[in-house]
């Protein structure tokens, strides 16, 4: 067993490369809100722990707070400007970390993980219109640092019925986590996407929904009446029948497990079909803040896990207000059939926006709180609070401390309270 007071020499490696590697990359290529690397806009129907949406968000040049002189890696900046203007190529690679301690008198109170990715999107097919093709991918490794558990599992320690770590939890390998063709037609009003995607990204997003940017904790990313399959086979359309009004709509292998092998569960033929309309609030180059979304859903009855058939509503609005400064959100949800942990739940929250640019602020400050009622009668409510504040230190080097309170934990009634202190750590290039 490992000791969990004497960090494995990896988990001494990964904060000081993360730090690294932001430090030969900060002087970025490009004056603050522009791209770094040339790739623009990705008018991209998903959110929060997206491919398409962390190449695009990744790329934007927010500025620092200590920034450095000079520009040490212009070269690698200009080398994927040039490869994707010459193969249609966009590159993403990251590197984060997130360490966390509880204090429940039970189980382990320590989790820390790491996760290294490449995103990649690879236009193929009519560049330069509205109407392209490409083949987008995900590799990714997570794995503990010197902890017993990772922080997706911290919250079981202590009988949270959400997680508290979401994002960081441990894979034994590499794993290819997407792989999936996307299209645009109609000059860009419909579009589709098939392939191993994630079921969850595509509905009930907000602004701070990602993991590795936003909140921390599931209660405050998306309503949790919903289903959550891992990431499998998938098929996902989208029309715009206005700039402002959008529906997308998909089917998803319900019995998906990121890290296995789609194949070995789509046989099983039990899915997630899911529907919802978007409408936003001012326009589309601003959905990702401005919008209110309604989503109906319906899972099969998931025989082997001994799932019933499940059904549900999840709805989510959120608007920048205050010269861009300040963005309130709400989520509610309500479900039937027990496949998700909550049958009812509702949370809201506000970031505060500091040194904005003109698509990304620099510095976010995020406060939320929800509430939800289990599925399961047994198990009592819970409320979940949570408070962060995102430091871009350097260009390519955010820092996030965070707290937890998880105020009568589902499967914990003799604890009120459990307070959950966190650090993040993300390097971008």
């Amino acid at each position: 067993m490992k000791n969990i007071d004497e960090p494995t020499p990896r988990s001494r490696r990964l904060p000081a490369l993360l730090v690294g590697a932001a430090l030969l990359m900060n002087g970025a290529t490009a004056v603050n809100g522009q791209s770094k690397s040339g790739y623009g806009s990705s008018h991209s129907l998903e959110g929060g722990d997206s491919v398409t949406e962390d190449i695009q968000q990744d790329d934007i040049n927010t500025g620092a707070a200590f920034p450095i002189r000079g520009q040490p890696l212009k070269p690698w900046f200009d080398a994927k400007r040039r490869w994707y203007d010459k193969y249609g190529l966009k590159l993403n690679f990251s590197l984060q970390t997130l360490h966390q301690h509880s204090n429940n008198q039970t189980g382990e109170t320590t989790a820390a993980a790491g996760r290294a990715e490449i995103n990649g999107s690879w236009e193929l097919v009519g560049r330069g219109t509205k109407n392209i093709g490409k083949l987008t991918f995900r590799v990714e490794n997570r794995s503990t640092l010197g902890t017993e558990i990772p922080p997706s599992k911290l919250g079981n320690q202590f009988g949270s019925g959400t997680l508290v770590g979401t994002g960081f939890s441990d894979y034994s390998e590499a794993n290819l986590s997407e792989l999936a063709w996307r299209q645009a037609l109609m000059n860009g009003r419909f579009r589709f996407v098939f392939g191993k995607i994630s079921a969850v990204g595509w509905y009930g997003a907000h602004a701070l929904s990602s993991p590795k940017r936003g909140f921390q904790n599931t209660a405050l990313q998306a309503s949790n009446t919903r289903a959550f399959p891992g990431r499998g086979f998938g098929l996902g359309v989208g029309y715009e029948f206005t700039p402002r009004l959008v529906a997308v709509a998909g089917i998803h292998d319900a019995n998906a497990k990121t890290t296995s092998n789609p194949f070995d569960t789509i046989h099983q033929g039990e899915f997630l079909k899911s529907v919802e309309l978007r409408y936003y609030l001012s326009t589309p180059e601003r959905a990702r803040w401005d919008q209110v979304r309604l989503q109906l859903w319906h899972q099969d009855a998931r025989v082997e896990a001994n799932v019933p058939e499940s059904y549900g509503a999840s709805f989510v609005a959120s608007k920048l207000m205050f010269g861009d400064r300040v963005m309130p959100f709400m989520l509610a949800g309500i479900s039937s059939g027990g496949a998700s942990i909550f049958e009812k739940d509702v949370a809201v929250g506000v970031s505060f926006d500091f040194d904005t640019t003109a698509s990304k602020a620099r510095d976010v400050l995020g406060i939320g709180l929800a509430w939800g009622d289990p599925s399961n009668s047994v198990l009592q409510e819970q409320v979940t609070g949570e408070i962060y504040y995102r430091f871009q230190i350097l260009d390519n080097l955010a820092i996030t401390p965070s707290v937890q309170m998880i105020r009568n934990p589902v499967a914990y009634p003799g604890k009120d309270t459990i307070t959950v202190v966190g650090l993040r750590i993300r390097a971008t290039f």
